[in-house]
């Protein structure tokens, strides 16, 4: 009689991530994105990590055509408590394409930790930063 590897027959010694049976690494992490619209607005909720692998997906939901027309683009970060330099990079991306169409951007509920990221980087200096989208919105 045959039997079948268990699924640890998968599971490399070294501790690196497992393979699946077709050889493909497992997919990474990913963010949720909770977007409402204002006339003049737009409000993205991220929640999760931002990082190397989540990154793309957060500039590739903003740089959509629908965000793009948008005239005040709020990141609101108040469940994100990590961000690397992937995710600088976005912020910095977005903003920069926003100010060249006349447009603005903001980041609302900053957490302590991608605070002092954006502090020890002076991204502080560039970007906009409001505590809540209430008070992003104040000037709209």
């Amino acid at each position: 009689m045959t039997t079948s590897p268990g699924p640890e027959a998968h599971e490399p010694a070294d501790g690196s991530p497992s393979v699946d049976p077709n050889g493909l690494l497992p997919a990474g992490p990913t963010l949720t994105l909770a977007s409402r619209r204002g006339p003049r607005h737009a409000v993205i909720a991220v929640g999760g990590p931002i990082d190397y692998h989540t990154a793309p997906q957060l500039l590739g939901h903003l740089t959509t055509a629908e965000m793009q027309e948008v005239p005040l683009l709020v990141l609101d970060l108040t469940h994100v408590d990590f961000c690397d330099s992937s995710a600088l990079g976005v912020f910095v991306d977005i903003h920069r394409r926003r100010s060249d169409a006349g447009r603005r951007f903001a980041l609302t509920g900053v957490q302590p930790e991608v605070r002092r990221i954006l502090e020890l980087t002076r991204l502080t200096s560039v970007l906009p930063l409001h505590e809540t989208a209430k008070d992003a919105l104040s000037g709209d």
